[in-house]
């Protein structure tokens, strides 16, 4: 399964990689602390390196912390092709509305690894980014998606040869002041292949109803485990 995200134009206005500062590392530590779970509009674009080709869906993601080091989400794909994923206790659920059919996928032996993509940006302190990452700021930018904001781009390289298996380098857009929940976040595989998140109508810590990560089925749903 990819997820994938819009690429958004970028005005740089000042370039030039440099260590990550303590204050920066504190902001991060911070808003980790009060993470709970948050709520956006996510577009997703999956780049594919070998036939250099991009492809963008937009859905609507929640996703709060269960546990410390563990997360649950699910996001409602809008267009073009409608479905809603879950993920929860690593196991990632797809359902498909249009044949009625949900695929149930085993992630255990990826757990750990899931665990900490999915929390990069949201509920991963500054400690725990440094000491998983190579940190580096790449510059202070413009999106467009966020006028008359500054936001810091950060690249992170694993440290972990397991986690290189999956991620050669993470980058994310934070903004410069406040929190420092991400506008969009990217992740590039040993592949070549990329999947970039932007997010808009972002909001933290909503109160969410006891169902709200929950799939609505309806009776008579086929289930289907891929790969068994």
């Amino acid at each position: 399964m990819r997820l994938g995200a819009l690429t958004v134009s970028v005005f740089t206005f000042a370039l030039g990689a440099a260590p990550v500062n303590h204050d920066l590392l504190q902001r991060l530590d911070n808003a980790a602390s009060h993470f709970l779970s948050m709520s956006s509009t996510v577009t997703y674009l999956t780049h594919t390196d070998v036939i250099d080709e991009n492809t963008t869906e937009t859905g609507d993601l929640v996703m709060k912390k269960v546990a410390p080091g563990e997360v649950q989400g699910l996001i409602n794909f809008t267009a073009p092709n409608q479905r809603s994923v879950t993920f929860e206790k690593r196991s990632v659920q797809i359902y498909y509305p249009k044949i009625e059919t949900l695929q149930v996928y085993d992630l255990q032996e990826h757990g750990e690894q899931l665990d900490k993509f999915l929390m990069i940006g949201f509920g991963t302190s500054g400690s725990e980014l440094a000491r998983d990452y190579s940190m580096t700021v790449l510059g202070t930018e413009t999106l467009k998606d966020a006028p008359g904001s500054q936001v810091i781009h950060l690249e992170l390289i694993p440290k972990s040869g397991e986690a290189r298996k999956y991620v050669k380098k993470l980058e994310l857009w934070i903004p410069e002041q406040g929190d420092p929940y991400p506008f969009r976040e990217k992740i590039t595989e040993p592949s070549g292949n990329s999947r970039t998140m932007t997010y808009s109508n972002l909001s933290i810590n909503p109160s969410l109803p006891p169902d709200a990560l929950k799939l609505r089925l309806p009776r008579g749903v086929k289930t289907e485990h891929p790969g068994k």
